[in-house]
């Protein structure tokens, strides 16, 4: 049955594509049916403002201002579309634009200074671009100003104040997403909507990507598995490239930025450089990055050695063997054709850390990750072809628990390489029989290599087979999406004699539906009512099923169980939003409900558990059905121009909902989280742009450890052998932060500069989503300076 699904996918999958290359084939007169757009983008105060980033989102172009605030942009295809203008420190404005056959539309945009400079289109998790106050699905942006604030090597460290997301971390290099409480192989992350995978079942193996290498970060909080499939049940962390400049005029446009950035507390140095430009139809984008640290630093109270008392951490001050070192980056290529839009995108990440283990010993890790990608952008009349073929190549060594990165040999303790291609082809289509959406199909083939001398995950491959739709109706107030998604999958393990779970090889076939169904209504200009309904789904993992031997980066022997099922949730939502020029707030309400919900527990007695001498803590799979139900609550205001106030407040209630775990907590569940902060906005000088200071207080509620159920669960009382220091279970912390940063006019562009102060008073504190709270405290207080040095040519 599944060779004949397959064989369907694949041919329906291959016509597609040679329809797709016939149809621009014959598409000669594509010129003719085109028109242009010129421009203008000016300040409140009517002068111009240059260097403003002009978007086409459905069409993946843009262009920039000049010195004199104008821009063109030629050969457009006919049709109705979003402009987006954008200026760091500046609202955004959106115009719809009509463009016709053989003619220029001129428009005219005028930006004004604000600090509430939301995205105004997202284009991740819906089936068009469209503003995030309207979508029914609950999507959040970083991107400006804001990012820049909070850049950082960690990608859940950069997120984790948005509410609804956390980070769970070890040390300042290693941080991964947590939508509201579901993290590793049930969020994805994605580079330009294409999964990317990273060995995510290990709660320390963070995504090998660098947010510095992207414009913006969207995240869907709840089921993506509509558009992204499996492993986006709790939801979805999109990386945006920047956008290309193709405006094809002949004059040579050439941009981008000096970034710098200094952290105390590890004394962490960043430089990266990003540029990009144009000539005629021809465009490109780059950067790179390189950061260096050294060991993190807690505050310096007295250790368990000293103090003797149960629970206090064996770790103080300088936690030695936690520094890292990376040089990332990525460079973009595009082509306009009659056609439309051809691009290459390569992304490339390396890094080389130390954990630190709880003798006091290193593990030396070298991550590195490359991502190819080719795609285009067609436009057909109200259709937008938008076929995609990625190759991804990751690796992740580690060397013998004991020794460093500097001596992590050729052949590591632990080397585990992954090959994945993804072909993507989707139709967009805009306003067709009052719909606007995409449909299409994909096709995925990862292939595991683990050439290491530890077991951990088998070798073997699968291929995913996937189709979807996704439509929208839009009047004036309603928004109502809708779309379904079938994934078929053919998985081959290979066995080996060293795993009892594997001892010859297996090949075994899953599939699943999808979908959504959401709504929004305007109740006011300002506010919006939206409620959603997504089906997500996962695939049990390689490590999942078949995992058998000692995992290093988290102290304990895990086995895999053969007989699991895929995870399936029923994931339902609702938001009230606000915004106005002054005001932004958002209220959600959520549950997940997960059937056969897979976790791992402590499991001495299993029948393949190593003897106590070889192992002294053993983790096993097993799962049972899951509820997740929780609130999110946020608010911003400007309401006298020199003082912003915000706030924001999350939680989640979790529990096994049936079998012999029932009622219990489930593992890796984020404390009920509480943030505030003040922001005083200084009057403007003839050089200085918003200056402000921002007063922040972050209160994190005490939390529990699920037991057996919980990884690291070990550090409290009554798991395994005992261990007198650290703590599995943490206490209730508050920190206060400081925040000062002004923007300065340089030529026809914005300096930024930031210097924060985070955990102002040196407070000594565990965080439960902090993978050391076991045997260290969290990072004390760090100085942080950030400085990012635009230039235009």
């Amino acid at each position: 049955m599944y060779i004949r699904n397959r064989n369907i996918f694949t041919s329906i999958f291959i016509i597609m594509n040679i329809l797709s290359f016939l149809i621009f084939n014959n598409i000669s007169h594509a010129e003719s049916e085109s028109g242009n757009l010129k421009g203008l983008v000016l300040k409140s105060d009517n002068t111009p403002l240059s260097n403003a980033n002009i978007i086409l989102p459905n069409l993946e172009r843009g262009a920039r201002s000049d010195g004199q605030g104008k821009f063109t942009i030629t050969q457009i295809p006919a049709g109705t579309y979003q402009v987006v203008v954008k200026y760091i420190g500046y609202k955004p404005e959106i115009k719809i634009i009509n463009i016709v056959p053989n003619q220029t539309v001129e428009v005219e945009f005028t930006l004004n200074q604000t600090v509430l400079a939301s995205e105004p289109v997202v284009v991740t998790g819906n089936p068009i671009a469209s503003d995030p106050l309207n979508t029914p699905q609950d999507i959040s942006c970083l991107s400006g100003r804001e990012k820049i604030r909070m850049q950082s090597a960690s990608l859940g460290k950069m997120i984790e104040s948005i509410p609804g997301i956390y980070n769970m971390s070890a040390g300042s290099v290693a941080g991964k997403p947590i939508i509201r409480g579901q993290t590793g192989e049930r969020v994805r992350i994605l580079s330009d909507g294409i999964a990317q995978e990273y060995q995510q079942y290990g709660e320390r193996h963070a995504p090998n990507i660098d947010p510095f290498n992207y414009d913006r970060v969207e995240i869907i909080k709840g089921a993506a598995s509509l558009l992204y499939g499996s492993d986006a049940l709790g939801g979805a962390v999109n990386l945006i490239p920047w956008r290309l400049h193709i405006a094809t005029g002949e004059k040579t446009e050439f941009d981008g930025s000096l970034t710098s950035a200094y952290q105390s507390n590890n004394n962490e140095y960043m430089a990266g450089l990003k540029f990009g430009g144009s000539k005629g139809k021809f465009g490109f984008t780059g950067s790179i990055v390189r950061r260096n640290a050294g060991n993190f630093h807690t505050p310096d109270v007295k250790p368990f050695s000293k103090t003797q008392k149960r629970g206090d951490p064996k770790f103080t001050g300088e936690i030695g063997h936690t520094d890292f070192e990376q040089i990332n980056g990525s460079l973009a290529l595009g082509y306009l054709t009659s056609a439309g839009l051809f691009s290459f995108n390569y992304d490339h990440y390396l890094n080389e850390n130390n954990f630190l283990l709880p003798p006091g010993l290193p593990i030396g890790l070298r991550l590195e990750n490359q991502i190819a990608t080719l795609k285009g952008n067609l436009s057909f009349g109200r259709f937008v072809l938008q076929p995609k073929f990625s190759y991804q190549r990751n690796q992740r060594q580690a060397a013998i628990p004991g020794n460093s990165r500097d001596v992590l040999s050729d052949s590591p303790n632990v080397d585990l390489v992954l090959d994945v291609y993804t072909g993507r082809f989707e139709v967009k289509n805009v306003n067709t029989l009052n719909l606007s959406g995409t449909s299409g199909a994909e096709i995925k083939y990862y292939d595991h290599a683990n050439i290491g001398k530890v077991l951990l995950q088998p070798t073997g491959h699968f291929t995913n087979l996937a189709l979807f739709s996704f439509e929208e109706w839009k009047t004036e107030k309603f928004t109502f999406n809708f779309g379904t998604r079938f994934d078929s999958r053919s998985q081959k393990f290979l066995g080996s004699s060293d795993n009892p779970l594997l001892p010859a090889d297996d090949e075994r076939n899953y599939s699943s539906i999808s979908g959504a169904l959401g709504i929004s209504y305007k109740l006011l200009k300002h506010l919006t009512a939206a409620a959603n309904i997504g089906r997500g789904f996962r695939t049990p993992s390689f490590y999942n099923l078949y995992v058998y031997g000692y995992h290093g980066g988290v102290f304990a022997f895990q086995i895999g169980n053969p007989d699991l099922e895929n995870e399936t949730s029923l994931d339902m939502s609702s938001s009230l939003r606000f915004r106005s020029n002054a005001v932004e707030a958002t209220a959600t309400i959520f549950q997940n409900r997960i059937n056969n919900y897979i976790f791992l527990y402590n499991a001495p007695d299993h029948p393949l558990a190593p003897a106590p001498d070889e192992a002294s803590f053993v983790f096993a799979h097993e799962q049972s059905d899951a509820l997740l139900t929780g609130l999110d609550i946020s608010i911003k205001a400007n309401l006298l121009g020199w003082l912003v106030i915000g706030g924001d407040y999350s939680m989640i209630n979790s529990e096994f909902s049936n079998g012999p775990h029932n009622g219990k907590g489930l593992p890796l569940m984020p404390a009920d989280r509480a943030n505030a902060e003040i922001k005083f906005i200084l009057p403007n000088t003839s050089l200085i742009h918003l200056p402000y200071i921002l007063l922040n207080v972050k209160y994190v509620n005490d939390k529990s450890a699920a037991g057996i159920y919980e990884p690291f669960g070990q550090f409290d009382d009554g798991i395994g052998p005992d261990i007198p220091f650290g703590v599995a279970s943490t206490e209730a912390y508050t920190l206060l932060n400081l925040g000062i940063g002004f923007d300065i006019d340089f030529f026809n562009n914005q300096i930024n500069f930031d210097l924060e102060f985070t955990n102002l008073l040196d407070e000594d504190y565990r965080d439960f989503l902090d993978t050391y709270k076991g045997y260290a405290l969290s990072p004390g207080r760090s100085v942080n300076v950030r400085l990012n040095i635009p230039f235009s040519a």
